[in-house]
């Protein structure tokens, strides 16, 4: 039986407007009466997140910023901090590349390395709070989350380049047509959602969870109910034991929606 399931946001549970269909709510209330607990799993911020799900902020549990924000029942279990001299070295390297544009982001500001206007808007990147940056921000700032804009579209290739050069400090995961998530070795979406299961009492066999791109890759791969969206990387419909509708569709409300039918009828 699954007791916790876990979200995506961008090109999985938001609609093509990048908005919560209104029906959410309602199906994240129902399913807690019914002793499921719901998490949005994201590579957003836990102040973003928290303005999207503002009807139900009480009913859920959060995993933002790829892992490194972990909140259960409005309580903060895990902040993962980038480590600094990390930072300066993905620095060095990005700037090696005319096509990478880095950003950076603490808990409510995004650092960005080149003017606003060279970085183009795309599902979870929308640089809330920007400010230009000529330099690393000092050890005293503490970093969430990071992410690099590929200019020139070729996210595959200079994921690559990324991984060869900074392999030993980051992941790094396409996120979008032009954007790549750096993410901390050993912190994912899986091992935030592991703290939300530890919390309640879940196993991983207990777990659902939807995803479209490949920093979901990790919690997909953990839990025991893997479920892909049509409008996802090939890579995660490979390891999906269940492929559902687009986003555009409202596929994950119709999942969910037909998980209540389940329990309804037992």
């Amino acid at each position: 039986m699954i007791k916790l399931i876990a979200s995506d946001m961008d090109g999985t549970l938001l609609d093509e407007n990048a908005h919560v269909p209104e029906e959410t709510y309602e199906l994240i209330r129902k399913l807690r009466t019914r002793g499921v607990s719901f998490a949005a799993s994201s590579g957003r911020r836990y102040d973003t997140l928290c303005e999207f799900f503002a009807p139900v902020v009480d009913d859920m549990d959060f995993v933002a910023s790829n892992g490194c924000q972990v909140y259960v029942d409005g309580v903060m279990v895990d902040r993962e901090v980038y480590s600094h001299a990390a930072i300066k070295r993905l620095e060095r390297t990005v700037l090696k590349f005319d096509c990478l544009h880095l950003v950076l982001f603490d808990r409510t500001s995004s650092f960005l390395y080149d003017d606003t206007d060279v970085y183009e808007r795309e599902i979870d990147k929308d640089l809330p709070a920007p400010r230009r940056i000529y330099e690393t921000p000092g050890p005293q700032v503490n970093i969430i989350k990071a992410s690099v804009y590929v200019s020139d579209g070729t996210v595959m290739d200079m994921s690559y380049a990324l991984a060869r050069e900074l392999g030993e400090d980051f992941v790094f995961a396409p996120s979008g047509r032009k954007w790549v998530d750096v993410m901390q070795r050993g912190v994912s979406k899986a091992t935030g959602i592991r703290q939300v299961m530890e919390a309640h009492g879940v196993s991983a066999d207990e777990v659902a969870a939807f995803g479209d791109s490949m920093n979901d890759y990790e919690i997909l791969r953990m839990v025991g109910m893997p479920i892909a969206m049509e409008n996802g990387r090939s890579a995660i419909k490979q390891i999906a034991r269940k492929v559902i509708g687009p986003n555009i569709e409202h596929s994950v409300q119709k999942e969910l929606r037909r998980m209540l039918e389940e329990l309804s009828a037992r």
